[in-house]
């Protein structure tokens, strides 16, 4: 069988990196106007080389435990499967990499989801009411601060990666590993120098990217909190 990488996680992949690159460009070129020097190349090198967060700052690691939960899943962007329940527990690490105009702040983000329980409750055609667990990673994901240097630090947050089930979803005539997406936003609120605790919302979803015989996928409106060491 040929590996297909759905479209959602080419999507989110190709987003991402032409939000970044896009604000990159704009921000650099906006600062060229008000420079003297006209040497300056502009170019997103340039740009990240300013501004860029050196391994050397303290606190640029950041360690986060977490746990949240879906009261029930919505017939969505993608996922069909209504009245499904998610619980999910996790440990995340961040790494700032970037620190501009004095208030944004943008951090590379990679998550485990130590734990992950769904309840389908049968209400979706041919759905039947079943318990499933298991676990995840998303190895791609990049959360951005606004208001950096302040208590109350608002974030959005995308990402993307896995998830195997302990059963196949939503039966056996679907798959065990699934694709993961989910964006959200919240804010983070910095109570020590070395420590935050984060409020957020993730819209989340889960398929098995038409690798199984069904595909009906479910999208969860998660709220969650953790509390951050760096």
């Amino acid at each position: 069988m040929t590996f297909r990488i759905p479209f959602y996680i080419k999507a989110l992949t190709a987003g991402l990196l032409f939000c970044l690159v896009t604000g990159l460009e704009t921000t650099t070129l906006a600062q060229s106007v008000n420079k003297e020097d006209s040497s300056s190349s502009g170019t997103i090198v340039d740009f990240y080389n300013r501004h860029k967060i050196t391994s050397d700052e303290p606190g640029i690691h950041e360690f986060s435990f977490w746990g949240g939960y879906s009261f029930h899943s919505t017939n969505g962007v993608w996922g069909q499967t209504t009245g499904a329940e998610l619980g999910v527990m996790g440990f995340r690490y961040n790494r700032k990499l970037l620190r501009f105009s004095n208030n944004y702040l943008l951090k590379y983000v990679m998550e485990m989801n130590l734990h992950v329980q769904y309840h389908l409750s049968g209400t979706t055609q041919n759905v039947s009411a079943s318990s499933l667990s298991g676990f995840g990673m998303t190895p791609i994901g990049f959360q951005l601060n606004f208001r950096d240097n302040h208590v109350l630090q608002p974030f959005f947050k995308s990402s993307a990666g896995f998830m195997h089930l302990t059963d196949p979803f939503p039966d056996k005539r679907g798959t065990k590993f699934n694709f993961t997406l989910e964006v959200g936003g919240g804010v983070e609120i910095k109570f020590t120098e070395h420590s935050s605790f984060t409020l957020g919302y993730k819209y989340h979803h889960m398929s098995n990217g038409q690798f199984g015989q069904v595909n009906p996928g479910v999208d969860s409106n998660v709220f969650y909190g953790g509390i951050t060491i760096f």
